[in-house]
């Protein structure tokens, strides 16, 4: 779970496609819309065309849908006639009934899916948000998220307000498979995007208590940077200023994954207490800390 890697230097910048100035991303080939994940989630899960099935023998705390209307203030285009379109569903609090030594922690598991559909000329995404600050932190609460199935890329930028619109100074796109585990540091924002032909699963495990802040995001007309159904990157042209935007995969950006994250969750589950204590973030993932910390900026400011 450690990162590894840590300059700028090192990381893979975004490719450029046939056309000048063209920046691309590579869209993964078609991804199944039926499968069984329950040995990659580590629980009772499978997909039937897009849609997730729990196993009998696990409990939910919380089941929510967003809806593509609820996505209109981050589009590039205007919602339409279909704004009642489920784009993702979020299970939170999500274990086996057996593990009721989980129901009582600060952390919980959490899975989200997304149908995978495009969205007018961009590939499907969630909103956005910054996580909340605990009381009296310099750092909000980070993330530990695992791909369970399909292929995603995780959008994580600054993100502030200035006197001719929104800038950003960092960002990054993390390519994320089957199995890879990606750490999203505190204080940035962070969207997902499928970067697959397909449905997306991923799960995470994060503190109970670390509620989004959508309303920066949705005020910036969402992130620096676009991806466009074909993986063309485009620039959002409500920024004020807009960064460089550098591709990196997530091994690079977070180091191998532990194992099944699930399966690790409920055997140590204090493994991932430094996740409660945003403060430990700069001692768990040195490296990570490294790459960020510019963007990041004076903590508690």
């Amino acid at each position: 779970m450690m990162p590894r890697g840590g300059k700028d230097e090192a990381m893979t910048p975004v490719r450029t496609g046939d056309v000048p100035g063209d920046l691309r991303t590579r869209i993964a080939a078609p991804i199944a819309a039926t499968a069984d994940l329950s040995d990659r989630a580590g629980l009772g899960l499978a997909l039937r065309r897009g849609t997730a099935w729990l196993g009998s023998d696990v409990a939910v705390e919380e089941d929510r849908v967003r809806r593509l209307s609820e996505l209109a203030p981050v589009l590039a285009e205007p919602v339409g006639r279909h704004g009642r379109r489920v784009e993702y569903r979020m299970l939170n609090g999500v274990r086996e009934a057996a593990d009721t030594n989980l129901r009582d922690l600060a952390l919980r598991y959490e899975l989200t899916v997304m149908g995978g559909r495009p969205i007018g000329s961009e590939a499907a995404k969630t909103f956005g948000h910054v996580h909340v600050r605990p009381p009296g932190a310099a750092f909000g609460y980070p993330e530990v998220v695992e791909v369970v199935h399909g292929e995603a890329g995780f959008l994580v930028q600054d993100l502030r307000q200035g006197p001719d619109g929104p800038l950003s100074t960092m960002a990054w796109l993390v390519r994320a498979r089957p199995g890879d585990w990606v750490i999203l540091p505190p204080e940035l924002a962070h969207t997902t995007i499928d970067l697959g032909a397909g449905p997306l699963v991923f799960s995470d495990v994060i503190d109970r208590r670390a509620a989004g802040i959508y309303a920066g995001v949705a005020k910036a007309a969402g992130f620096a940077w676009q991806v466009r159904r074909d993986g063309r990157l485009v620039r959002n042209p409500h920024y004020a200023d807009v960064p460089r935007l550098i591709e990196i995969d997530a091994a690079d950006w977070s180091g191998p994954a532990a194992g099944v994250l699930y399966r690790i969750f409920r055997q140590d589950p204090g493994a991932f207490a430094w996740l409660s204590d945003p403060a430990m973030f700069p001692v768990v993932a040195p490296a990570l800390w490294e790459r960020v910390r510019d963007a990041i900026g004076t903590p508690g400011a």
